[in-house]
């Protein structure tokens, strides 16, 4: 669909690529949480930021998962 061709999500799945192996070879959970909220960190200081996003079922509106649940959902891309 379109959500995965957008611009912001490609890059997102770059930077897990990335980072992958060397979150898969981390010992401990905080090197893992680390590595995690670094993509977090990355994409939120873009130039737009970016941002993580997903739709109200109800009315249809995008909004802000926030950085726990961010760091959820990337933490499970990394796995």
């Amino acid at each position: 669909g379109t959500i995965n061709t957008h611009p912001g999500n490609a890059k997102y799945r770059q930077l897990v690529e990335q980072r992958k192996r060397v979150y898969l070879t981390a010992r401990f959970k905080r090197e893992k949480r680390l590595i995690s909220e670094s993509i977090i960190k990355e994409i939120r200081n873009q130039s737009p930021p970016g941002r993580f996003l997903n739709r109200d079922a109800k009315d249809g509106d995008w909004y802000d998962i926030g950085d726990i649940k961010a760091r959820e959902k990337t933490s499970q891309a990394l796995r």
